[in-house]
């Protein structure tokens, strides 16, 4: 079974994050490498939400490229989209189109209830989204 492995300290950057944009939806690409069927965060890039919406995000493409770049010289590779939620943290309908564009792990923050909870995903070459165990290291 596949798993996402972040630091507690990148997981708090997101949180952090996502707690700054609110109402909007905060959104940051999450670069590292796969070793066996874990993915292994080794940056987290913090990216503006360019539609400053609280029910979707965009990424401007130029920033995007340039982050790409950037990691493709440190031999790092896109390996997860990171966005928050006002509600759950499970895939919306447009997450789940924009996960068969960008075929990586979604990691999601949500506090429904007023406390951050996450959920980590990826859609299957079946069409069907699968959560991912998410392991959190020191």
């Amino acid at each position: 079974m596949i798993s996402l492995s972040i630091s507690r300290d990148d997981l708090a950057t997101l949180l952090e994050h996502a707690a700054s944009t609110l109402p909007n939806e905060s959104v940051a690409l999450l670069f590292g490498h796969i070793q066996d069927d874990i993915v292994i965060v080794e940056k987290v890039s913090l990216v503006h939400n360019t539609a400053a919406s609280p029910i979707r995000f965009e990424v401007d493409p130029v920033a995007e490229y340039n982050l790409l770049m950037e990691a493709e010289k440190c031999g790092q590779h896109l390996i997860g989209i990171f966005h928050s939620h006002p509600a759950p943290p499970r895939p919306s309908t447009t997450d789940i189109t924009n996960m068969r564009l960008n075929p990586v792990i979604w990691l999601i923050a949500g506090r429904p209830a007023g406390e951050w909870r996450f959920g980590c995903f990826v859609l299957g070459d079946d069409g069907f989204v699968t959560e991912v165990q998410l392991t959190v290291i020191s």
